[in-house]
């Protein structure tokens, strides 16, 4: 799904009784997509979503570098990896504008992540975020059992 052709408005992800939001906050520099990778490891490690472990730490990874690339120093990434019985939904929050930009040709290493999103995640999007005004959510799924 892209945001251009799609409602911002996403469905409730369904979780299961007991499943609760993971959440890491992380100053936006360089080693913000090693942090990232290395908690949604620890989240996926065990249990029935572990199946999901690297597709979601790489699709983690290129989101998390999107969102520190055009999120200032002195800012932070905000990472919530919700899970459910067979399904995880990952946001990251950042700083930047509430849209997904136009890719430009300095901007290949965006549009690489996005477009490895767009094929690995079952759904994915955009959605102004609730804090801050004029700021994101770049989100994905990935659902187990196909």
């Amino acid at each position: 799904m892209h945001p251009d052709t799609a409602a911002v408005a996403r469905p409730p992800l369904r979780v299961a009784a007991g499943a609760r939001p993971y959440l890491l906050t992380t100053p936006s520099r360089p080693t913000a997509p090693k942090a990232a990778r290395d908690f949604v490891r620890a989240v996926l490690r065990h249990g029935p979503l572990a199946a999901l472990r690297e597709t979601a730490v790489l699709l983690t990874s290129e989101a998390v570098t999107r969102a520190h690339l055009r999120t200032p120093g002195s800012a932070d990434v905000l990472l919530r990896v919700l899970t459910a019985a067979d399904s995880l939904r990952i946001s990251v929050h950042d700083g930047g504008t509430a849209t997904v930009p136009a890719q430009g040709p300095g901007d290949r290493d965006s549009a690489h992540g996005l477009l490895l999103i767009s094929r690995l995640a079952d759904d994915w999007g955009t959605t102004p975020f609730e804090g801050p005004a004029h700021t994101t959510s770049l989100w994905f799924e990935l659902h187990g059992g196909h």
